[in-house]
């Protein structure tokens, strides 16, 4: 398997599903470990993608139960009623657009800042009520534009450091 142990696709696997990390971790990881090894650095950025891509459908499946939870009576009132004011917030910001496209939830995903990925991508979608189906396709291309995004800026921030100190 190309000089990648378990421990480092493990290691990468964890980054592309982390809430801060997604593939603006994993990506740099895998082109740190791997070093000159492109195999190796193809393994674990595709393991840190695969990863990222699987937020969407977990997420969209487990914010139903959770809400569900938050809902309940017996859920503290206050943090209940904080939850009613992100989700009216929400709406509200929400009926402003005429919808919520699908272009616009790529793109939000796809910026590679913090609190932009899929993770946030999915809350977003869940609390508008975007269409799960077309949810999980909008956040797995806007994962799929950050990986490019990433990986373009990991490889000129390498290339650029080698360059200037000729490596």
């Amino acid at each position: 398997m190309s000089g990648v142990d378990l421990q480092s696709i493990m290691i990468a696997f964890i980054l592309g599903f982390l809430p801060i990390s997604e593939v603006r971790g994993a990506i740099p990881y895998a082109t740190i470990k791997a070093g000159s090894d492109v195999a190796s650095m193809t393994i674990l950025a595709l393991t840190g993608i695969f990863a990222n891509l699987l937020i969407a459908p977990v997420a969209l499946n487990i914010l139903p139960m959770v809400e569900k939870i938050i809902v309940n009576e017996r859920f503290p009132g206050f943090l209940r009623n904080l939850y009613f004011k992100i989700v009216e917030k929400a709406w509200e910001k929400a009926s402003k657009m005429e919808k919520i496209t699908f272009i616009s939830l790529a793109l939000f995903v796809a910026v590679p800042f913090p609190a932009t990925g899929a993770w946030t991508g999915s809350l977003v979608a869940f609390l508008l009520r975007v269409d799960k189906k077309k949810a999980v396709v909008a956040i797995s291309s806007g994962v799929l534009i950050a990986s490019v995004i990433v990986y373009s800026a990991v490889y000129l921030g390498l290339t650029i450091v080698k360059n200037l100190f000729l490596l």
